[in-house]
């Protein structure tokens, strides 16, 4: 975590903002490595006597959520696992704990995102994020948020367009890792899966980003950690149908971007049962008695105004390309709106 990013930035504590409906500023706490200006591992600590919650700093990552101990049951292997391991002894992990196994997902989605973000000569993501961003009328100067940042090039790309300060956030650690790894050092060195359990090795080199206006936080994307207003353009690609809350996810949105300013939102509507009920979703039920007959794209502005957001523009067929192993890829139709926080 960059100091002067968290000076910046003032985060807040999200358990205060739950539990109390006050937004009590973050301040830094024990620092156990830091490089340069940079905090590598460390805390910070809520300033509210009440609650003095303490969040860790890990690999230069804030993790700073409402319900730590959860997310950490669910992340262990991502956060202990190592990254000095030969090609050779992931192999051999790998086949030894099996197919469907927590490692094999754990590599398997780190492969499909990865491959997705940085392959050199296939970049599907930079040519959807291109398309998706052509959207926005303007980008404005001053701080920018990547919501469901992945392994970080769209975090990237955005700060390369405003040349200002650029945080991505996620909650997969093990994917927010890679991505700072790559900012840290221009190298994306990932896993891509070949069949089954066979991935081949994969290194190229990232360049030309203002690597030193990019930070990757951990955060509750229903429970932002920053205070109202805090950025002045935002993205949330592909998220809103993962989202625990579509319209928590809409709120939080409208709560953090300034007033006048444009969000970009990307979605293929592709409704993930375990992350959120039928009942929340926008769209894709009730068909036999909501207005669009339970059409996604046609109860999106409706939501997206309770949230006090506005449609810009929009595109309802942007192409979306995920490979999964050398004969499989998913592919979607992407619906992207820009939206402007009503003043």
């Amino acid at each position: 975590m960059l100091i002067a990013h968290f000076a910046r930035l003032k985060p807040v504590c999200p358990v205060c903002r739950v539990t109390h409906s006050v937004e009590s500023p973050l301040r830094i706490g024990a620092v156990g490595k830091q490089l340069g200006n940079e905090i590598l591992e460390g805390s910070l600590i809520c300033s509210n006597p009440r609650c003095q919650r303490e969040y860790p700093i890990l690999d230069g990552i804030p993790i700073v959520l409402a319900d730590p101990a959860s997310w950490f049951n669910q992340q262990i292997l991502g956060i202990l696992k190592r990254e000095d391991l030969s090609p050779f002894m992931q192999s051999l992990l790998g086949d030894l704990s099996g197919a469907s196994s927590p490692l094999d997902r754990d590599r398997g989605n780190n492969a499909i995102y990865a491959d997705a973000h940085w392959n050199p000569t296939a970049p599907a993501f930079l040519d959807f994020f291109d398309r998706a961003a052509g959207l926005l009328p303007s980008l404005s100067s001053g701080p920018s948020l990547d919501i469901g940042c992945s392994v970080g090039r769209g975090t990237l790309e955005l700060a390369r367009r405003t040349q200002d300060l650029t945080v991505g956030l996620d909650l997969n650690f093990s994917m927010l890792r890679l991505a700072q790894r790559i900012r840290l050092t221009g190298q994306a060195d990932y896993e891509r899966r070949r069949v089954g359990l066979v991935f081949d090795s994969v290194s190229c080199t990232v360049a030309d980003y203002p690597t030193e206006n990019v930070s990757f936080w951990c955060a509750d994307i229903s429970i932002l950690p920053f205070p109202n207003a805090t950025f002045r353009n935002m993205t949330a690609l592909n998220m809103l149908d993962c989202a625990p809350s579509p319209l928590g996810l809409l709120l939080e949105m409208s709560r953090t971007l300034a007033p006048g300013h444009y969000a970009l939102l990307t979605t293929p509507f592709d409704w993930a049962v375990g992350a959120s009920q039928p009942a929340d979703w926008i769209g894709g039920h009730s068909q036999r008695s909501s207005p669009h007959q339970g059409s996604s794209v046609e109860e999106l502005p409706r939501f997206l105004a309770h949230a006090g957001l506005e449609v810009a523009s929009e595109a309802k067929d942007i192409p979306w390309r995920l490979r999964l192993h050398e004969r499989s890829v998913t592919e979607y139709s992407v619906h992207a709106v820009a939206v402007r926080h009503q003043s």
